[in-house]
C-alpha cells in the first residue's frame, strides 16, 4: 500500500478508528523536508495534543525501525508532540517494538496505542488483512515450514544457505525466500556469511497462530489395549519396514517429554500404508469414540528431529507445541508447560 493511500485512509476513517478523539486539524509534510509525514492536532475532553506521524506502506519491524529513527529527529522540530507510526497493519512484534521505544501507533485494522498527558488509548484490531495472511501462508507452506522447523529446533545455530538447504531437505532458493521474509520482519541476523535466528519465541508464536492441525488427515480406531502404557508396549514391539515410520504427538507424545495432564486419546503420525500399523496393533476402525488417531503427515518435515524416549518415537518439541497449542482437550495447558520446561524461548 502506498504511503499516500495510507494517509488518505487514516484521515477518512479517523472517527471510526479513534472515536475518543476529535481531529481538529491535520497537515501533510512534503518528503523533501525530511521531517515526518503528517501532523495531527487532536483533542479529547479539555486535552489537546499534536501527533507527529511517520507513515509507512509496510508495517514490518525493519521499516518500523527506520520510522522510529525518523520520528526521533522530527521531535527536535516538534518537541511537545507525541511520536506515532501509521501503517496498514503492524504485527504483534512491531507493536512491541513501538512500545519499547515509547512510540505510539495506528494501523488500519484497528491496532492503536497512544499515550500522552493522562490519556491512554490501547486497542487491538481484527487481525492481519488478507494481503498479510497470504504472506503468512507462503512462509508456512509445507516445504517452507521445514526451514522454520529446523531453525526453531536449533535456535543457537548459525546457518549458511547451503547448509540449511541440506538440513531441511529443500532447495537453496526456498531457503533464500524464507530468509528474505524473516529478514523483513527482523527475525534473523546476517553476519560473516551466516544467518542466525534472533526471535525464536516470536516466530514460534506466529507459526502457532497460522498452523492448522486439521491439515493432517486423521483416522480414528478402537484399541483393546487398556490405556497408553499397554498401547505403548504394543508399539515398542512393532516391526516396521525401513520405508515406514511413526512418531507420537499431542498428549501421548508430551507425556514422554513433559507430562502435565491426564489423557485418554493417543495421536501418532504414520508415514506409509496405515493398514500396516492397523493390522499389527489390532486396531478397529470406528466412526466415533476411537481413542487411537493415526495421522497422515501434511509433510515429511513433521518427523524432523524425532527422538526415542522410553523406546517410543516422539515428534520434536516444535511440532509437539504446534499440535497441542490449539487442541481443545487441555492442549494449551500442556503446550505451555512443555514450552516452560523444554523449550529455551
Amino acid at each position: 500500500m502506498r504511503e499516500q493511500q495510507v494517509i488518505e485512509s487514516v484521515l477518512r476513517r479517523f472517527e471510526e478508528l479513534l472515536p475518543e478523539l476529535t481531529l481538529k486539524a491535520h497537515r501533510e509534510i512534503a518528503h523533501r523536508t525530511g521531517v515526518a509525514d503528517l501532523v495531527l492536532d487532536v483533542q479529547i475532553g479539555d486535552v489537546s495534543r499534536k501527533l507527529v506521524c511517520e507513515v509507512k506502506g509496510v508495517g514490518e519491524p525493519r521499516y518500523l525501525r527506520s520510522a522510529i529513527t525518523q520520528l526521533t529527529e522530527a521531535l527536535a522540530t516538534y518537541p511537545d508532540a507525541s511520536p506515532v507510526i501509521i501503517a496498514p497493519y503492524i504485527s504483534r512484534e512491531g507493536r512491541k517494538l513501538c512500545r519499547d521505544h515509547q512510540v505510539g501507533y495506528i494501523d488500519l485494522t484497528g491496532n492503536i496505542f497512544l499515550r500522552f498527558n493522562h490519556v491512554l488509548i490501547d486497542k487491538s484490531g481484527e487481525g492481519p488483512p488478507p494481503s498479510v495472511k497470504r504472506k503468512y501462508r507462503r512462509l508456512f507452506t509445507p516445504v517452507a515450514s521445514r526451514v522454520i522447523r529446523v531453525m526453531l529446533e536449533n535456535p543457537e545455530r548459525s546457518w549458511t544457505m547451503m547448509r540449511l538447504s541440506a538440513e531441511s531437505e529443500v532447495s537453496a532458493y526456498t531457503v533464500y525466500r524464507v530468509f528474505e521474509w524473516l529478514d523483513e520482519r527482523g527475525y534473523i541476523e546476517k553476519a560473516r556469511g551466516a544467518t542466525s535466528l534472533l526471535k525464536p519465541g516470536y516466530l514460534l508464536d506466529l507459526w502457532a497462530e497460522n498452523y492448522d492441525f486439521s491439515v493432517n488427515p486423521s483416522r480414528s480406531y478402537y484399541s483393546l489395549a487398556k490405556g497408553f502404557r499397554a498401547f505403548g508396549r504394543q508399539l515398542k514391539e512393532l516391526k516396521l519396514p525401513e520405508s515406514q515410520r511413526y512418531a507420537l504427538t499431542m498428549h501421548s507424545g508430551a507425556s514422554l517429554v513433559a507430562p502435565f495432564v491426564r489423557f485418554s486419546d493417543i495421536h501418532l503420525y504414520f508415514e506409509g500404508d496405515p493398514e500396516t500399523i492397523v493390522q499389527a496393533l489390532d486396531l478397529r476402525p470406528v466412526e466415533s469414540g476411537g481413542q487411537v488417531h493415526i495421522l497422515t503427515p501434511y509433510d515429511k518435515g513433521v518427523f524432523y528431529n524425532s527422538r526415542r524416549l522410553q523406546d517410543l518415537t516422539v515428534v520434536c518439541n516444535t511440532q509437539l507445541y504446534l499440535d497441542l497449542i490449539n487442541y481443545p482437550a487441555r492442549g494449551e495447558e500442556q503446550a505451555r508447560f512443555l514450552r516452560e520446561q523444554e523449550m529455551p524461548f
